[in-house]
């Protein structure tokens, strides 16, 4: 399946990996009710990935670094990911 966010950008044609939510974009955009149920949900289904990472011998979370697509040196960041081997 196509991913249509990465359509015109560096990760066009490639398959999604991670899901983002901008917390900003959550507090702007979400009634009071959906950041309630959000809240609930990610606090389920993220403890559930905890203990199943945890069962595989993994740390229970990662951290990241996000940067979007469209800011204007991200092809040097793409050139120092693929010369790391994490952009293929």
């Amino acid at each position: 399946m196509v991913e249509q966010a990465f359509k015109g950008t560096v990760l066009e044609g490639k398959e999604r990996r991670y899901t983002v939510i901008n917390e900003r974009d959550v507090e702007k955009y979400l009634s009071i009710g959906e950041k309630q149920d959000l809240a609930i949900m990610l606090d389920r289904m993220l403890g559930n990935i905890e203990h199943g990472r945890e069962k595989d011998g993994k740390k229970p979370f990662n951290s990241y670094i996000v940067i979007n697509t469209d800011e204007p040196y991200i092809d040097e960041i793409v050139d120092v990911m693929k010369r790391n081997g994490h952009f293929e």
